[in-house]
Order: structure tokens, then C-alpha cells, then sequence
């Protein structure tokens, strides 16, 4: 699992009132697997009809310490870990001397990112996005003991070779993460940057494309989002597609003519949709960069197994090639 820092709430709401009732259902309700209470609740307050699009896992955030009894002995188990990290030199064996005999275990939420779309629009950015995190608190490993010490205070929240299976604390919990407005957050990032960012290429050339008439974007993929301050401190948003679902290409390189064209095709039926493969070698890369060469080879030899819209986006990637 990796360790991911908690998010900063979001700065800007498209709707505070909806933000409340959802912060509320997340507060009250326990995630089941495919989340119909939730839905049904936020459908029944006059709320957005949202569809899961995406789940992530494999990721934790510190939890609590506590002792052999199980009662708390810190709310914010890095902090602590810090705190008597520095307070034992830095050193790994010192720490390991200090709380090896301790019976202090450390907690960890287990978490699942959680993204949902509720389509608003025709264009590609025409919706709102919701993503909520299902967190699970399970006793990780005791704090001291350890075969090799610990070399960072960062070390301390992996889990020593050998350690029993995590133990389950309670049942899962929601935390509401942030609804986005995706057209209102793609503006930002044209205006911030002042030039043609690589996702707006992406969500006009979708568009454009065979894809773009076979559905919404949000359909088949949902935009992972972030902001940080620049150095002159000012707020930079971007955004990354991120495929609902993306196969991988199995082929060796060098097919062409009408061996690759059926790779193309079999390719975009597992995606479930036209002209896949391109997203996903600009996006996921997933699709080897060679293959658009070996078609743009294919349209000079007039091969015309792509529609003129999709030619003409290989046209010009060959001649501007972008990668997300």
C-alpha cells in the first residue's frame, strides 16, 4: 500500500448546500458495495443523480496509537511518531530501545477512493464529479519492535516483515473529498496557464473524435485533480484523465495495414467504445507510441480504416505530439 497524505479541503464549491447534505450522508451512512444508501439518500434530498465511475485502493493514511488494551493514547499517530522520533536523536535503534517492550500498536485507515459523475451537458467537461473516500481503521503493527531499525520516522508506519494480519477496527466510514464542477475547474486552468493545456487538447480532441459521439466523457473516464501553489504562490489547477477502464495492448510493434487495423478494432471493443486506443496512448500509454506511427504510415499509403475526423487527429499528433 502507499502512503497518501490527507488531501487539503477544497478551496472552491460549486454548491455549499450540497456539499452539507453530502458531508451529512457520509457522516451518517456505512458504505456498502455499490453504494446504493448513499445514492438513494442524495436522490431523495433532490441531489445530483450520480453513477460510480471509479474506484482506487491500495492506499492508507496514519491513524491513531494505541495501547495493549486498545485504548487511545494518541489521536494523530504521526505526529506522535514524530515527535518522539526527534525526541530519541533520529535514530532507529534508540526509538526500537525506547518502545520496543511498549506493547503501543500502531492504527492505520485503510482507504478506496471513490469517484462518481453525474453528466450535465454535451461537451466533455459537462459534468460534475464527486469523489468520497471509504476509510477503515485496522491495527497495523506494534510501534517498536522491528528486524532492521527504522532508518526514517516514515519507516515506522510500514509494516515489519513478519507482522500479523491487520486487525479490523470498526466498520468502514465515508469522508467526502470534494464535488467538482469539471467545466468551472477546466476554465481555471485555461485562464491560469494562458496557453492550450495538455488536458483541454485532450477533452477537445475527444470531441472531435469517433469517441465523442459514442457517449459522455464521463462515461469512460473521470479527470484525477489537484492544485498547489507555484512559486510566486499562486494557485496552479491541472487535471489528468484517468480511464474507468483500460485495457492493455497485448500486440508485439510492427503490425500494419490489415493486421493493425484489427487490432485497433479489437482493442476499442474491449475499451467498449471507437478510437480508444488513441486516448489511452496519449493518456494511460498504454497503447506504445509506435502504433499512431504505424497508422499515420497506413494513412500515407491511403488506408482508410479510420474515419476522416480520427485521421485527421493522428495528422496532427504526428506533427504535435502531446502525452498526459
Amino acid at each position: 500500500m502507499n502512503y497518501v497524505p490527507l488531501a487539503p479541503p477544497p478551496k472552491t464549491r460549486p454548491d455549499l448546500a450540497l456539499d452539507d447534505t453530502l458531508r451529512y450522508l457520509c457522516a451518517t451512512l456505512t458504505p456498502l458495495p455499490g453504494h446504493a444508501p448513499l445514492l438513494d439518500a442524495l436522490r431523495h434530498t433532490g441531489g445530483p443523480d450520480f453513477s460510480l465511475r471509479l474506484s482506487r485502493g491500495g492506499w492508507f493514511r496514519p491513524g491513531r496509537i494505541i495501547d495493549a488494551q486498545g485504548d487511545t493514547v494518541a489521536e494523530d499517530a504521526l505526529a506522535w511518531l514524530e515527535q518522539h522520533w526527534a525526541a530519541c536523536g533520529e535514530d532507529g535503534a534508540a526509538f526500537a530501545d525506547e518502545f520496543g517492550d511498549s506493547g503501543l500498536r500502531l492504527t492505520l485507515d485503510q482507504g478506496v477512493s471513490h469517484y462518481f459523475v453525474c453528466p450535465c451537458g454535451s461537451e466533455p467537461s459537462d459534468y460534475h464529479q464527486l469523489e468520497l473516500e471509504e476509510l477503515q481503521e485496522v491495527i497495523s503493527h506494534e510501534v517498536g519492535p522491528r528486524h532492521t531499525p527504522a532508518d526514517a520516522v516514515e519507516a515506522l508506519l510500514d509494516r515489519p516483515a513478519g507482522s500479523p494480519p491487520p486487525q479490523v477496527l470498526g466498520a468502514p466510514r465515508y469522508r467526502f473529498r470534494r464535488l467538482t464542477d469539471i467545466r468551472a475547474f477546466v476554465t481555471r486552468i485555461e485562464i491560469k496557464t494562458g496557453k492550450p493545456a495538455p488536458v483541454l487538447r485532450f477533452l477537445r480532441e475527444w470531441s472531435e473524435s469517433s469517441s465523442g459521439r459514442q457517449g459522455h466523457f464521463s462515461d469512460h473516464w473521470i479527470l484525477a485533480l489537484s492544485e498547489h501553489l507555484d512559486r510566486y504562490r499562486q494557485t496552479r489547477a491541472s487535471a489528468i484523465p484517468v480511464a474507468a477502464h483500460a485495457p492493455q495492448w497485448p500486440h508485439a510493434p510492427g503490425a500494419r495495414g490489415t493486421a493493425l487495423a484489427q487490432q485497433l478494432h479489437d482493442y476499442d471493443r474491449d475499451a467498449g467504445y471507437g478510437f480508444a486506443w488513441y486516448f489511452h496512448m496519449v493518456s494511460a500509454h498504454r497503447v506504445p507510441r509506435s502504433v499512431t506511427r504505424e497508422v499515420f504510415n497506413d494513412l500515407q499509403d491511403d488506408m482508410a480504416y479510420l474515419p476522416e475526423r480520427d485521421a485527421s487527429l493522428i495528422h496532427a499528433w504526428m506533427h504535435d505530439p502531446y502525452a498526459l
